[in-house]
């Protein structure tokens, strides 16, 4: 496979989760954590890595998403349901880590969202996604506590002052998740894997410390070079795409050939208007969502992702 079809595969990738968030924008007049904060998300890494992007579509994009933070300040709502954390906030941070130099989300809001994060973390130190019904957490997004306790310890990873001895809220908040997490066991999706993967990239272990974790996560890879969500499970553009972007993150150089072969799995099964071809799935007793749109766009964002860094330009 050349560079060349990565690129283009990246092109078109780009333009399909541009018109379908407009179209979705159009239709449902909100941005919702897929179609808001992954358009953002792949337009700001598109820009860093020399793709040309519009800044005023990147503009109005993250103020479309950012219409979700409106209520990020106002204090926990404690009824059932209603209590969960913001999916877009904390995608919103870990933007801001893993795109150096973005500016789709100011610092102003990522204090807020560090706000945020405070006031929702349980006494048991995690993050929960588990107060809403099966049906409205479907994975992989909303997979599991877990995921949602890796992502916001990531999130205010920034907030935390360098002086050991300074009082923080956030580093208080990083200790009592870091507690949890050494207790709870480990959930076996390739989505968990890569978040704890990335947080020992973020938490600067040197790449001779990393070099395990990063070869039981590549053991993962089916037969055709892909990653599936779960074990066993057919590789698709979410789970690949995602395990592509934090390999990146994580150092692991584009002429591997595990990359190679990833890259060439996500080419090879993208569609002809840009898409990836995604299948819903669902937590044991629920149904999976009929409608294909949601995760469609969730599995192109991140194949789109994975391919931008994993691609020379």
């Amino acid at each position: 496979m050349s560079p060349q079809s990565g690129r283009v595969a990246v092109e078109r990738g780009l333009a399909f989760l541009q018109k379908d968030a407009a179209k979705w924008r159009k239709d449902r007049e909100c941005s919702t954590c897929h179609h808001g904060t992954m358009t953002v998300w792949a337009l700001c890494e598109a820009r860093s890595r020399g793709y040309e992007v519009a800044p005023e579509a990147l503009a109005e994009t993250a103020k479309w998403t950012k219409d979700r933070l409106e209520r990020i300040d106002l204090p926990r709502d404690t009824r059932p349901g209603w209590s969960m954390v913001s999916t877009p906030a904390l995608y919103l941070s870990v933007i801001a880590l893993a795109v150096p130099g973005q500016d789709a989300v100011s610092a102003d809001e990522l204090r807020r969202i560090a706000g945020h994060l405070l006031r929702h973390q349980e006494a048991d130190g995690s993050w929960a996604w588990s107060s809403a019904p099966p049906k409205n957490r479907p994975p992989p997004v909303f997979e599991s506590d877990e995921v949602a306790t890796l992502l916001a310890y990531l999130a205010l990873g920034p907030r935390v002052p360098a002086d050991p001895n300074e009082k923080s809220e956030a580093r208080d908040a990083r200790e009592r998740a870091a507690a949890w997490l050494a207790k709870a066991k480990p959930s076996d999706t390739t989505q968990a894997a890569a978040l704890r993967l990335l947080v020992k990239v973020r938490a600067g272990e040197p790449a001779e410390a990393l070099r395990p974790s990063i070869d039981e996560f590549l053991g993962r890879r089916n037969g055709d070079g892909g990653w599936g969500q779960l074990r066993g499970a057919p590789s698709d553009a979410y789970a690949t795409g995602q395990a592509l972007y934090v390999l990146s993150l994580a150092g692991v150089a584009n002429d591997r050939a595990e990359v190679r072969r990833a890259v060439a799995f996500l080419v090879a099964t993208q569609k002809d208007d840009g898409s990836w071809p995604m299948t819903p799935r669902s937590h044991p007793g629920a149904t999976p969502a009929a409608n294909p749109v949601p995760i469609t766009y969730f599995g192109s964002a991140w194949a789109t992702l994975g391919l931008l860094r994993s691609v020379p330009r």
